[in-house]
């Protein structure tokens, strides 16, 4: 998946996904929203057929470090959602 680092200014960051498909920003963007640390996750896009999403991070810290951090715990879940899959018979 291509992304493009539109904004990285310290407490925030604005990341461009080349895919105009808004379902993994608006995950991370959910997941974003359950630590303390985030002031503001979400995601915009210009135009619903043209534009791309661009995910927005606004943090009290340092706003790449936390998207990191969420972004590992995603992972985690992710591949205990696979194991418990796998499981299945």
């Amino acid at each position: 998946m291509d992304i493009k680092v539109v904004k990285n200014e310290g407490n925030e960051v604005w990341l461009e996904f080349q895919s105009g498909d808004l379902t993994v920003p608006d995950f991370i963007a959910g997941a974003l929203l359950d630590r303390s640390s985030i002031e503001f996750a979400g995601v915009r896009k210009d135009h619903p057929e043209t534009g791309k999403p661009v995910l927005v991070v606004k943090a009290k810290r340092n706003a790449k470090d936390e998207l990191l951090k969420a972004l590992g715990e995603l992972d985690d879940e992710l591949k205990d959602i696979g194991a418990q899959v796998s499981k299945i018979k």
